[in-house]
C-alpha cells in the first residue's frame, strides 16, 4: 500500500501558485504500451480492482489516510504543517510488516495535468489519454506476421454510454450482454440484460443463448464494470463471427467506459 498527498499547497495558495506538491500524474506519467512479443491480454489487466487485494491492507492505508485528512484540516487553522505527507511517499510492505518513506520528486513542469502546458483538463480528457494504457486496448499493434490472423479487429465497433442511452430510449430492439461475474450482476444490473461472464464467452460457452436472442437481426451491446472485459468480449465474438461459426449473431458493439 502507498500513502501521500497530491496537489497540496502548504502556503494555502491555489493549485499552480506558491509551494505546491505534485499531482498523481507528476509521479506516475501515462506510459504508452510498447510492442512486445511476450505481451499478453493478462499483462494489460493487472490491477487491484481486477485481481483483488489482501483486505486488511486497504484498512491499514485507509486509517492512515483518515489521519492525514485530519492533519490537513487542522493545518488550515494555523497548526504546523511540517508533518503532512505532501512531499513524501509512504510505502507499506504487508509481507515484511515494514514501512518505508521516500522523498517525492518536485512538480513535473511537463505534467499533462498540472503543468503550464497541461493537455488533460477534464474527466473526458483523462479517459481518452489513458484508454490505451491498460486492459485489452493496451496491447501493442499486431506484427506484420500476424496481420492475417488479426483481420477480424477491423470489424471492432464501440459506442459511448450516451449513444447507448439514446438506443434504449428509442425502444429499438437489441441484446444487452453483461459480462460481469454473477455476484456483481446480482448487486445491480440494467433491465433486460443477459448475464454471461467473460470467462464463459472466452471458452465459447452459452453462445447459443446470444445467437438465439439475436436471431441474425438484433445487434449485441457488451457491458461490464469498467469497460475492460466488455472490450475482450466484443473482440472474442467478432472472432467467432469472422470464422463463420455463429451466423445467428448479427453484430457486436462495446459500450465504452
Amino acid at each position: 500500500g502507498q500513502l501521500t498527498v497530491y496537489n497540496y499547497s502548504d502556503a494555502g495558495a491555489s493549485a499552480g501558485a506558491g509551494t505546491r506538491s505534485g499531482c498523481y500524474r507528476c509521479l506516475y506519467p501515462i506510459r504508452k504500451a510498447k510492442a512486445s512479443k511476450t505481451t499478453t491480454s493478462a499483462d494489460g489487466c493487472k490491477s487491484c480492482s481486477d485481481h483483488g487485494v489482501l483486505g486488511t491492507v486497504p484498512g491499514i492505508i485507509g486509517i492512515l489516510q483518515a489521519t492525514e485528512v485530519l492533519k490537513i484540516l487542522t493545518a488550515e487553522t494555523g497548526t504546523n504543517t511540517t508533518g503532512i505527507m505532501h512531499n513524501r511517499l509512504l510505502m507499506y510492505d504487508s509481507l515484511c510488516t515494514s514501512f518505508m518513506s521516500i522523498k517525492k520528486p518536485p512538480v513535473n513542469v511537463k505534467c499533462s495535468v498540472c503543468g503550464p502546458n497541461a493537455t488533460i483538463k477534464s474527466m473526458q480528457d483523462s479517459y481518452e489519454s489513458s484508454s490505451l494504457t491498460r486492459g485489452p486496448n493496451a496491447l501493442p499493434p499486431p506484427s506484420k506476421d500476424s496481420i492475417q490472423e488479426q483481420h477480424h479487429d477491423d470489424s471492432y465497433k464501440e459506442i459511448s454510454c450516451m449513444e447507448y442511452q439514446r438506443i434504449r430510449k428509442s425502444g429499438a430492439q437489441h441484446i444487452l450482454l453483461d459480462v460481469r461475474v454473477p455476484r456483481q450482476y446480482e448487486m445491480c444490473s440494467l433491465n433486460g440484460s443477459i448475464n454471461i461472464p467473460l470467462e464463459h464467452l472466452l471458452d465459447g460457452e452459452n453462445l447459443d443463448i446470444i445467437e438465439a436472442s439475436s436471431n441474425g437481426k438484433l445487434p449485441v451491446y457488451c457491458l461490464c464494470r469498467r469497460g475492460i472485459f466488455s472490450v475482450a468480449a466484443t473482440k472474442r465474438m467478432d472472432e467467432i463471427i469472422a470464422e463463420g461459426r455463429r451466423k445467428g449473431i448479427h453484430s457486436v458493439y462495446d459500450i465504452k467506459g
